[in-house]
């Protein structure tokens, strides 16, 4: 299959847990989303828990905000 025709499965994102680890300047992120064929929020998948340097949230926070502001 060549990529122009390729699916790419997607997950709705229903929840977060954030929290800040101040003696490393970083945040740990750990994304909730919805399986497939699942609409229940309940029923979330909770994901790998992600470190972000404070650096690397802010160029989240920028891309994030250019994409709403589109």
């Amino acid at each position: 299959m060549s990529r122009k025709n390729e699916v790419i499965q997607t997950h709705p994102v229903v929840g977060w847990d954030i929290s800040t680890v101040d003696i490393y300047d970083a945040m740990m992120l750990r994304l909730h989303y919805l399986p497939e064929n699942e609409h229940h929020p309940d029923n979330a998948v909770v994901d790998k828990t992600l470190w972000l340097t404070t650096d690397v949230a802010k160029q989240l926070i920028y891309i994030l905000q250019a994409g709403i502001d589109k």
